[in-house]
């Protein structure tokens, strides 16, 4: 079995966290530990009385959505391809949250679906899709669920365990750049030192092993001293291809010490796979923001068991400059090891903003990141960058 560095912090960071969380008393607070922000409801002081209608039944119908259009950039070292497309890392999207109480139980049903716009990590080189192509993958929440005084349980599709544990981020700039840069330039290309196009994908070799959206069946325990165990299990029924069987436990702790608010999130993941071979990875992420400065720092790793591992770090600012809205400032380093063959090494970093207008319910936003791959292979790969900047409009 290989081991790396990356096992051996992470083993280290799942130490610190369950002493972190062992040492803190009892609490109730009002995180929702569903996943990431970007998972959640999407919120707005503004629109949200309109949109949210009290049912005779004493239950809430509430509707959310949002617009994200950004102009997508990347150099290759030899090409430069620019246009406008869907932000992959938080795309437009539509949904709605039913809350009913019922005899000590609170029930809820939620549907949401990306609205099916040219998705950031789709385009290429050579490759740009259409401006509106919806299809069913781009379902992403449709299930029921119960909370009580034992915990909750989910059924249908949604988020598994561990998805947004490898994520954890409180800069408020992932829209910009995420953990890993799939989502906002997973299709393209490098290219090598004599300028042709390799087959070597920026998502090939950038990746937070984070969980998924599954249908699943899923129970997350009632919140004691800031820590919930999650457990799920679910297939993928959008993807026919997929057969395997998704396997999810994870852990999750959030309170505060003094002046800092923590979060962090460990899991574990057996991808079953009936026609060839299993997959298994560990994942972990934290996050710190000191509330009187507002400066913030996030750190994930993970390894796919027998595989690659990255380590991934995010120091940012966040704070009500303006009366406008909070302005968000990070800058981030990734560092991934044996993508695609043993030795191989990818790293890229960026600096990314962004402005909220929250009168209007707006963010504006912007980052540039920069890419280096190499293998043991024989092929030199050049340097790219890549920049997302656009808006978000919410309701």
């Amino acid at each position: 079995m290989k081991t790396s560095t990356t096992g051996y912090g992470l083993s280290c960071f799942l130490a610190l966290w369950a002493t972190a969380a062992i040492a803190q008393e009892q609490q109730k607070g009002d995180f929702d530990y569903d996943g990431l922000v970007e998972e959640l409801p999407i919120e707005s002081d503004v629109f949200d009385p309109p949109l949210t209608f009290k049912l005779f039944s004493g239950g809430e119908m509430r509707f959310y959505g949002q617009f994200n259009p950004t102009y997508q950039g990347f150099n290759d070292g030899e090409e430069f391809t620019s246009g406008i497309v869907d932000n992959g890392n938080w795309n437009s999207r539509v949904g709605f949250v039913l809350t009913q109480p019922a005899d000590g139980i609170l029930l809820r049903a939620r549907f949401e679906t990306a609205l099916g716009f040219r998705n950031s990590a789709m385009v290429s080189q050579d490759y740009t899709p259409e401006w509106i192509n919806w299809d069913p993958v781009w379902l992403r929440w449709f299930e029921v669920a119960g909370d009580g005084r034992y915990g909750t349980l989910s059924l249908g599709q949604g988020s598994s365990a561990s998805d947004g544990t490898a994520g954890l981020d409180d800069s408020f700039t992932f829209v910009a750049g995420a953990t890993d840069s799939s989502d906002g330039f997973g299709s393209f290309r490098f290219r090598g030192s004599g300028g042709e196009l390799t087959s070597v994908t920026v998502g090939a070799v950038n990746n937070s092993f984070d969980g998924a959206r599954r249908f699943r069946a899923r129970y997350d325990t009632p919140v004691f001293g800031g820590v919930m165990l999650s457990t799920s299990y679910g297939k993928n029924i959008l993807v026919q291809e997929d057969d395997r069987h998704y396997y999810d436990v994870a852990a999750r702790w959030t309170g505060e010490i003094g002046d800092f608010a923590i979060r962090a999130a460990a899991s574990y993941q057996w991808l079953d796979n009936p026609g060839g071979e299993d997959t298994r990875r560990v994942a972990g992420s934290g996050t710190v923001v000191h509330g009187p400065t507002g400066l913030n720092l996030a750190v994930s790793l993970g390894q796919q068991i027998d595989g690659a591992s990255y380590v991934w770090g995010r120091a940012g600012w966040r704070k009500d400059v303006f009366e406008i809205g909070d302005t968000a400032l990070s800058v981030d380093y990734y560092s991934g090891y044996d993508f695609l063959s043993d030795g191989a090494r990818t790293v890229n970093y960026g600096i990314y903003g962004v402005q909220s207008l929250d009168a209007a319910s707006l963010d504006l936003y912007g980052g540039i990141r920069k890419f280096t791959y190499q293998d043991d292979l024989g092929t030199d790969y050049q340097d790219a960058y890549g920049v997302l900047t656009g808006m978000r409009f919410y309701f």
